[in-house]
Formats: structure tokens, C-alpha cells, sequence
């Protein structure tokens, strides 16, 4: 595998053709070993040209999120400094988590093609089928407070809709804390995982479970409360192309908590939020309490208003918010 993804990195980053002699030289295996390994490609999908004198081209990529691929016109500096690539994991989440643990530095993504685990917020299982998703955590080291990480969770939503519009134009809309939906539908979520002790925070894990051509055909049970981009777009999507704009995007966001800027994140939610000006039931541990829900503030907190006035609520992991 790892001479596999070794050739295909030297013939994606060649401007021609590269000779068996070259390639089997650079990896120190022999001309048979390296052709073994092309044959492989070509059965994955990869359409590869082969010419006598010249060498191996390759002219044609399948649709998978391999690091070589993606770091080509990935514009960031941090986000995607380590790319962590498998084919079928338990849960993004879980080995990102046992990474940062390991000391991974800040900005590593782990992608899958497939999770046979995979989480959404309360423990809920997010259906994926294999190749036909984004499936993706990145890990953060970021110098904020405990009660501070509930910002990531918007910060992935947010991201997530960036780089849906940038990419089809779709419009997005945003269900506190984790949800992105399309026609009210949900479309993508986001899991944000954390350690810290009391003063400082370790680590943050942003895992991100986006729905780009899945066929909801084979999932009756999702029919009607979740969608993909392709069914919506009309079109099959590029999730190289979307999985770039995501991880630009979250680079872009995080730069804006880093430097302070909670309200321009705040504001670019609220406006996007599915359940604002709509009434409310918001869930606590020791009770609950109905309104409308005018957005976030700057804080951190929900808004909400009722005849009583209006109040603010910890935007912590415990709320719970519902449409009444």
C-alpha cells in the first residue's frame, strides 16, 4: 500500500511521463514490483497511460480523497499540515483523538472513505457508505477556556455552509448546535470532542459528516429528514474539490476566533440559523424554558425573548434546543 501511494505521489506531481527504471530506482523495488503497483491504480480506478521509451502518465483520478490529491491547491498553512488517509476506520473521531493524545500537531486531518462507527451528537449513529461522503476530523490546539470549546461546533457548522455555497451555491441553513440543512433537511453534522483541564484547553477534535453523493435511495429510514448535495445540486459533486474548500474554510474561522473575533462568527451564523425567530424549547439539567430564539451573541450565549423578556442561556454541550 505504501509503495502504491508512493508511485501515484510521484507520477500526480510529474509534469510528463516517468520511466519504470526512475520509479522502481526512487522506491528501490524492482520494474515488475513497480508495475504490480500501477496495475493496482488502474483497478482503483486510476487511468493510467503507459508508453514504451517514455514511461508511466497518469490522466485520469477517481473521486477519493487521497493526501497527495488533496494537498494539490489546498491554500492553507495550518489545517491539513498531516494528512491521516484510510479506507475504512472505526471513527474519524476515535483515531484523531488517540493521535492528539499521541502529540499529533494542530491542523492534522484524518479522512476516511468509510466508518464503520461513526458518532453524531448524543451518541447517534451517522449512516456512510463507503466513497461517496466526507468523512473528516481535524485536530485544533487552540488557546482558549473550557467553556469556550462550544464555539467550535459553530465554527464547523459555519465552515460547512461556507464551503457548500462557495462550491454549488446552494443556500444553506444552520440548527443549533451541530446541524447543516438543506430544504430543512439535514444534510451534514458536526461532533467537536475535547481534553482540557481546568485553565486550558489540550485539544480539540472537529469531526465533520458531510453528505455529498449518497444515494438515499438504499436508506429508506433517512428519507425525509436527511438529503445530500448531489440529490439537491442536481449534479455529482467533487469531494476533493469540497473537502479543499472545507478545510480553507475552517482555517479561515479558526483565524477569527484566534484573533478574538467571536461576533463576526456569531453574526455570520445568526444569519443563517433555521431556528431563528421561531419558538423555542431550550433543555437544561434542572429544568427548561420556552421563547424565541434570536440567534447567539458575542458571548456565546442563546438569545432568547418571551414575555418575561429576554434572557441569555450558556450556549453549553447540555442545551438542548427544540422547535415547538
Amino acid at each position: 500500500m505504501k509503495s502504491k501511494l508512493k508511485i501515484l505521489d510521484m507520477l500526480y506531481g510529474a509534469e510528463g511521463y516517468i520511466s519504470g527504471e526512475e520509479l522502481a530506482g526512487r522506491l528501490g523495488v524492482s520494474r515488475t514490483a513497480v508495475w504490480k503497483q500501477i496495475q493496482e491504480l488502474v483497478r482503483e480506478g486510476f487511468v493510467v497511460e503507459a508508453k514504451p521509451r517514455l514511461g508511466y502518465k497518469v490522466v485520469s483520478y477517481p473521486d477519493r480523497l487521497l493526501p497527495v490529491m488533496l494537498r494539490r491547491g489546498l491554500a492553507t498553512s495550518v489545517i491539513g499540515r498531516d494528512i491521516y488517509y484510510y479506507q475504512r476506520i472505526n471513527s474519524t473521531n476515535l483515531m484523531a483523538r488517540s493521535l492528539a493524545e499521541k502529540g499529533a500537531i494542530e491542523g492534522s486531518v484524518v479522512i476516511a472513505e468509510e466508518q464503520v462507527e461513526g458518532r453524531g451528537r448524543c451518541g447517534r449513529h451517522w449512516v456512510s457508505p463507503q466513497g461517496v461522503n466526507i468523512l473528516a476530523s481535524v485536530i485544533l490546539r487552540p488557546r482558549v477556556l473550557p467553556h469556550q470549546v462550544s464555539w467550535f461546533a459553530i465554527l464547523g457548522a459555519l465552515s460547512v455552509a461556507d464551503s457548500i455555497r462557495r462550491l454549488t451555491g446552494l443556500e444553506v441553513e444552520l440548527r443549533w448546535p451541530n446541524e447543516v440543512l438543506l430544504n430543512s433537511r439535514r444534510v451534514g453534522g458536526v461532533l467537536v470532542e475535547f481534553d482540557a483541564e481546568l485553565d486550558r484547553v489540550d485539544f480539540v477534535i472537529l469531526g465533520i459528516g458531510l453528505n455529498v453523493n449518497f444515494d438515499l435511495a438504499g436508506s429508506p429510514e433517512l428519507v425525509g429528514e436527511a438529503t445530500s448535495l448531489s440529490y439537491e445540486a442536481g449534479v455529482c459533486v467533487s469531494r476533493l474539490a469540497l473537502l479543499r474548500t472545507l478545510l480553507e474554510q475552517i482555517e479561515g474561522n479558526y483565524r477569527l476566533l484566534g484573533e478574538g473575533k467571536f461576533h463576526l462568527i456569531a453574526e455570520r451564523w445568526n444569519n443563517l440559523c433555521w431556528h431563528r425567530d421561531k419558538w423555542v424549547h431550550i433543555a437544561r439539567e434542572g429544568g427548561g424554558q420556552g421563547g424565541f430564539l434570536r440567534g447567539i451573541d458575542d458571548n456565546g450565549y442563546l438569545i432568547i425573548s418571551n414575555v418575561d423578556g429576554e434572557t441569555r442561556v450558556p450556549m453549553d454541550g447540555d442545551a438542548l434546543v427544540k422547535e415547538a
